[in-house]
């Protein structure tokens, strides 16, 4: 065993004490433990109800933009084989297993046979989880690899791949202390299908089998592109009967609402007939009180989204107050601008720009190739400050024409984008020995 791994395994008792203190102060990580009480007993009795006759493939998946990821995937693999193959879906975040929850209701895959937590990755579990799925194949996405369960898969000689893999070159992974380690752990995947050229270089450099590394493209795009032909909400009339140019300002967090707000409020300054729509990424009543405060600071009124009607309200700012919709809400606006920038990096920017919108957003983008792409365009661009929010919005809301050529070309490069989900469908069909049907 590798001394990585010695310390790894050493290290999850702590990391399991850390999280039922953490607990306490964290709702999301109480909610994702309160989620794993009985979990053993659940996937008993899950197993016992699966088709062993049909090669079973399990997805696992870290939270929402992962599973938003695999999903394309799933949605072709059932419907090239009707009948034909089970999926399993775990998560690890609440987040993630709630939206499935959501997402799954409105458009169900009778596909999926099993869905639940993954317990903690220690040996014993991972032996458990084995044993007791007994999967054909096990398939990961982006980057979430769980060492122990890979080591197990591994022994067992169940194929593991890697889907819309991405490692950057500033990840952690990459460094002295867990180059070695992670190493190894890519060395017993049986594919790992990446992103782009960059990412697959990364993942092949030092590996004995090269080959086993391909550029597969970003499932995302598929999975924006879907969502965005298939529409699945719907949002008050009024959204869409407002004769002004909207600014959307979607997955925002306060630092992105201090740039934003005080921006916004200097546009109208400024003459401009413009409204704005909030969209917060958790619209919590308290964070919708923190975003009441910094509107009433610049003297903004607004009116939730819930309350609307057929006519619009006129009003200068409406607060999104639920969640499920903003892909389809990015129709409704002229410009967008996409929060996250400030904390961990910028949230998902594919949905404003395919429906043609140019796209603002922070600074912190490293996280989001497709965002630098963006900016590269000239279809994305990077405030930092009020007077740039601004300053950038005035600018395309001021000449229509360039905002629709702008618009046009950050659709049509994520529309390019397309046709990762059937790559990395072939490559599970090929690794679990069936044929894809002659039609498709």
């Amino acid at each position: 065993m590798r001394p990585e791994r010695i310390l790894y395994n050493a290290a999850l008792p702590l990391a399991a004490a850390g999280a039922r203190v953490a607990a306490s102060f964290n709702g999301k990580i109480a909610e994702g433990l309160a989620g794993r009480k009985g979990l053993r007993e659940r996937w008993k009795a899950a197993a016992e109800r699966l088709d062993r006759d049909r090669p079973l493939v399990w997805f696992h998946v870290s939270s929402v933009g992962e599973f938003l990821q695999a999903r394309p995937v799933i949605d072709l693999l059932a419907a090239r084989h009707p009948d034909r193959i089970g999926i399993a879906i775990t998560f690890f975040s609440p987040s993630g297993m709630n939206f499935f929850r959501r997402h799954d209701a409105a458009r169900p895959n009778r596909a999926i046979v099993f869905t639940d937590y993954l317990p903690l990755d220690t040996s014993a579990n991972a032996r458990f989880c084995m044993e007791t799925l007994r999967p054909s194949m096990i398939v990961y996405v982006k980057f979430d690899l769980w060492p122990n369960l890979i080591v197990e898969a591994h022994q067992a000689e169940v194929p593991q791949v890697l889907i819309s893999g991405t490692l950057s070159p500033g990840s952690w992974r990459l460094s002295p202390l867990a180059r070695g380690f992670y190493r190894s752990l890519y060395e017993r995947l049986d594919a790992i299908a990446a992103i782009t050229d960059e990412d697959a270089a990364r993942f092949a450099d030092g590996m004995s089998d090269q080959s086993r590394v391909v550029v597969a493209g970003d499932t995302r795009f598929d999975q924006v592109c879907a969502r965005i032909d298939a529409p699945v909400s719907k949002l008050p009339p009024a959204v869409f009967a407002d004769p002004r140019p909207l600014l959307i300002a979607g997955s925002t967090w306060p630092k992105d609402e201090a740039v934003v707000i005080p921006g916004f409020a200097r546009l109208r300054e400024n003459g401009s007939d413009a409204g704005l729509i909030v969209a917060p990424h958790e619209p919590t009543g308290q964070r919708l009180r923190e975003i009441d405060r910094a509107l009433d600071a610049h003297g903004l009124e607004r009116v939730l989204l819930s309350s609307l009607g057929d006519a619009p309200a006129g009003t200068p700012v409406t607060v999104a107050d639920g969640v499920g919709y903003l892909a389809e809400l990015y129709r409704a606006g002229a410009v967008a601008y996409v929060g996250g920038s400030w904390t961990t990096g910028v949230h998902n920017v594919m949905e404003p720009a395919v429906v043609g919108l140019p796209v603002l957003f922070g600074p912190k983008i490293d996280n989001s190739w497709e965002a630098g792409k963006l900016v590269g365009l000239g279809a994305g661009t990077i405030v930092r400050t009020p007077e740039e929010f601004a300053g950038a919005a005035g600018e395309l809301l001021r000449d229509e024409a360039e905002r629709r050529r702008l618009g046009e070309t950050g659709s049509r490069f994520i529309r390019e984008g397309c046709g990762a989900a059937p790559r990395c469908a072939r490559i599970i069909e090929r690794r679990l020995g069936i044929e894809r049907p002659e039609s498709d």
